[in-house]
């Protein structure tokens, strides 16, 4: 058994995840309440779970203890209680219905003034009366419909997941649980050890862990995925020390738990690999959010309300980090080679140099427009992203003054849109799909700063230096079509200045028709060992530190497109042999502490 992990880079482990995802040698095992998630998304995101469930081929299984569980609900008639939230329009209605007498009652002319209805006493009567009619029509509405929706729920799931159950013995497990149970719940042996008290059920986890062990064990399967939305601490833990790519510390919104040890051993023991991992539903959707958009965007909806209070909490703990950080990043910026770097920046026509190094921008001093949104979007929690998006794609014309702050501002949000599409925030996935419906009645100045700001952050990192392998890419098409309906006379013009000056490393211009063949040198274990771009040795920016896949074969054009920010239409591939599954990164050699 290993040590447990106390830095973990969230980046470098969302990769290895995703590639997981898609191993085809890879199973994937769910829990009992992703089943009861899929009640709780509406029609189009639950057909984008099930076409990913049929991209899996045969690798996507469904425990017989996870059918049981489920099952329990249909019997007794409870998965209404997987919709929750509706029963409230009814109980709001009844509500209001019996406060509206006394207020209509008690409120008169005094109470009003200063107020939208001063002198108006009668109309806010007849508004009461209206939300309550409005409420029971709503809800009457859903009553009405609630049972056949459950049903057609039902049915899609035994439509596209029965198949997919396994064959497991649940009988023969059972009857040796309750001794193993107790003595692993005593020993404190994962999973399930925690739920020694519940009166019902308390040994399910461990069933199914012995069905994903027993179904490995038997089909000789050496990777492993469990997704649930239950990441508990019998079988999940936070390692302490968790960073992002840039090598920023990651916000308590943006952490992730991994696997305890003890489950990854015990894989280990029955299938000889190590390569078990137990996600949440939340980062297979962060994962899949470009591909399956309408799958983001009711999750997030479906999850709202539960995560409000929380985001609340972390809105204000979050930003007073961010005000620490900064404070430290500003001292530590201004010594050294550092502090010569930003200094040059800071000579920038267009916009602050604390844009462009915007690690240093301070949002909260309100120096422009947008400074509000960027505070907002700087908190990495869809749940107060997503209201702050929605805000914003309201405003229409936006009539400030060409100012180098507001450009400024703009221009950082711009960035920061970037990085909360990035973070698979359903709004900015919006917005980055469809930028110019959303900014057509700005001015020119504020719509190429925006798109200044996008493009940056693709190439470029918080301190305004190019990024060392791959792009923030995975928007960069979006961004590309979206310039085409805005008109401006030289959206490429900025972007363009700043990757002409960069000779440490490739990196493609923007907006251009420039062809770009890619040769791999493939080796006879399957490895790539070289990697040129028109000729040129560009291998330093595609190796990683550990073996692992960058992408399928068959979607090598795409893959390289979000890698390096260049039109997947402009993009050539050679040197990729036709039964060659999997391309694989450089594995570039650890660096030995002696």
């Amino acid at each position: 058994m290993k040590f447990p992990k106390k830095n973990i880079d969230i980046t470098a482990y969302y990769d290895e995840v995703k590639v997981l995802l898609g191993d085809n040698e890879c199973a994937i095992f769910i829990d009992t309440n992703i089943i009861s998630q899929l009640y709780r998304l509406n029609d189009e995101a639950r057909l984008d779970f099930y076409k990913w469930v049929v991209s899996c081929g045969d690798r996507f299984h469904i425990p017989v203890w996870v059918i049981h569980e489920y099952s329990d609900k249909i019997y007794k008639k409870q998965t209404s209680d997987y919709l929750s939230e509706l029963s409230k329009i009814k109980t709001c209605s009844k509500e209001l219905c019996n406060i509206s007498t006394f207020v209509k009652g008690y409120v008169g002319e005094s109470l009003l003034q200063g107020s939208a209805y001063q002198g108006e006493v009668q109309k806010l009567k007849d508004d009461i009366d209206d939300a309550i009619d409005s409420l029971q029509k709503i809800g009457t509405a859903i009553n009405n419909n609630i049972n056949k929706h459950q049903q057609t729920v039902h049915n899609e799931i035994v439509k596209h997941l029965e198949c997919r159950v396994l064959n497991s013995d649940i009988y023969s497990i059972v009857a040796n649980s309750e001794n193993i149970y107790r003595q692993r719940s005593i020993h404190r042996i994962s999973p399930g050890y925690l739920d020694g008290k519940k009166e019902e059920n308390c040994a399910g986890d461990y069933i199914i862990w012995m069905e994903i062990l027993q179904f490995c064990k038997n089909k000789n399967i050496k990777k492993a995925i469990l997704i649930t939305r239950d990441m508990k601490s019998d079988f999940t833990y936070f390692p302490s020390n968790q960073i992002i790519a840039c090598g920023r510390l990651a916000k308590e919104t943006e952490s992730i738990r991994l696997a305890k040890n003890s489950l990854v051993y015990e894989f280990y023991t029955h299938t000889q690999s190590d390569k078990f991992y137990v996600i949440d539903f939340k980062t297979f959707v962060k994962i899949y959010a470009q591909q399956y958009t309408q799958l983001a965007l009711s999750f997030q909806l479906a999850t709202a309300e539960e995560e409000k209070e929380k985001a609340e909490t972390e809105k204000l703990e979050s930003i007073q980090i961010e005000d620490l950080n900064i404070e430290h990043k500003n001292t530590e910026l201004h010594k050294g080679e550092k502090g010569a770097e930003i200094n040059n920046a800071i000579q920038q026509v267009n916009y602050l140099g604390i844009a462009i190094a915007d690690e240093q921008y301070d949002d909260e001093a309100n120096i422009g427009y947008m400074d509000e949104y960027i505070t907002q979007l700087k908190t990495y929690n869809w749940y107060i992203q997503n209201p702050a998006i929605d805000e914003l794609t309201k405003l229409q014309k936006i009539d400030i003054q060409d100012t180098i702050e507001n450009r400024s501002s703009i221009f950082v949000l711009g960035r920061n849109l970037v990085q909360a599409a990035e973070g698979s925030s359903g709004n900015a996935i919006m917005f980055m799909e469809n930028i110019h419906k959303y900014i057509r009645y700005w001015d020119d100045v504020f719509k190429k700063s925006l798109i200044d700001g996008m493009l940056f952050e693709v190439f470029f990192d918080s301190k305004g230096q190019i990024r060392p392998k791959e792009f923030k890419a995975q928007f960069f098409e979006n961004i590309i079509t979206n310039i085409k309906y805005l008109n401006l006379a030289s959206p490429y013009d900025f972007i363009n200045e700043k990757i002409l000056g960069v000779n440490s490393r490739f990196v493609p211009t923007v907006g251009d028709d420039k062809q770009y063949s890619f040769e791999f040198t493939i080796g006879l274990d399957g490895k790539t060992i070289k990697l040129e771009c028109n000729g040129e040795d560009i291998s330093e920016t595609f190796k990683r530190s550990w073996d692992v896949n960058f992408a399928s074969s068959d979607n090598i054009q795409g893959a390289l497109s979000m890698y390096y920010g260049i039109l997947s239409t402009n993009i050539q591939v050679l040197g990729i042999d036709e039964e060659l599954k999997e391309v694989k990164y450089i594995e570039e050699p650890w660096d030995l502490p002696f």
